[in-house]
């Protein structure tokens, strides 16, 4: 490698670390104000609909039974997940828990119109969404029957592919059961909130989703942004060290 092809490498690199950089920083911006769609702002829909009656479902070789409780539509923001399959999630692995697919804490309605959101920190653990403030305001103006923790079953496997590509600000849709399930003859089962007024550990929804959709992707552009710049930069170092 010539020394101006060493140098225009070096560019490169260069340009590839400002991208990763940038695409960090504003890859998980909140959507603006006008970005938002107009359906999460509306309250989610229960009813006693007309449920099947409780069915088997099966993952990786274990068969669980599905107990619907309640129709269930539900229309919000994303604002923090957990994917039931990462290698950090020790317990769904122990209780061979494979059809639960990613917690999706989700807010809407109340707690978009506010923005408190925007000064809010959310985080999840394997069951459970956290979130937290500094400023007494933003604790007066967040709503906690604005925000649901959704753990969210199906054994349909495009509807799993998309759910697991959820992150972090994008807006979704979603339907389906309230529901209880198991492992197919244990009488243990993982139960499910019916109310949006509830907290602590009981207060997750569990929900049996037979319709899901991406209403609108959070900054696509920078998350494209991500990879690309982790390509320029391995690519980079490969041409340095090779040549």
């Amino acid at each position: 490698m010539t020394q101006p092809q060493r140098e225009f490498v070096k560019v490169i690199l260069l340009a590839g670390l400002v991208l990763l950089l940038l695409s960090i920083i504003f890859r998980n911006r909140w959507p603006a104000e006008d970005e938002f769609r107009p359906e999460v702002f509306q309250e989610p829909v229960q009813g006693p609909g007309e449920l099947p009656a409780p069915f088997d479902v099966a993952q990786k070789g274990f068969t669980y039974t599905v107990y619907p409780q309640f129709d269930y539509e539900l229309w919000g923001m994303v604002v923090s997940s957990h994917y039931a399959g990462s290698f950090l999630d020790y317990a769904h692995e122990i209780w061979k828990d494979y059809l639960n697919i990613k917690d999706l804490c989700v807010i809407w309605g109340k707690n978009l119109e506010t923005g408190a959101f925007r000064e809010t920190k959310f985080w999840s653990r394997d069951f459970t969404c956290y979130y937290s403030w500094s400023s007494p305001d933003t604790g007066q103006q967040f709503s906690q029957s604005h925000i649901s923790n959704n753990h969210l079953i199906t054994e349909d496997d495009q509807l799993r592919k998309l759910v697991r590509s959820v992150k972090r600000g994008d807006q979704v849709h979603l339907r389906g059961w309230l529901a209880k399930y198991g492992h197919k003859g244990s009488q243990v089962v993982r139960g499910t909130s019916t109310t949006r007024k509830d907290s602590g550990g009981q207060a997750c929804e569990t929900v049996y989703v037979t319709e899901f959709e991406v209403l609108k992707r959070a900054n696509p552009g920078w998350r494209g942004v991500f990879p690309f710049s982790l390509l320029l930069i391995v690519s980079s170092l490969l041409l340095l060290f090779l040549f």
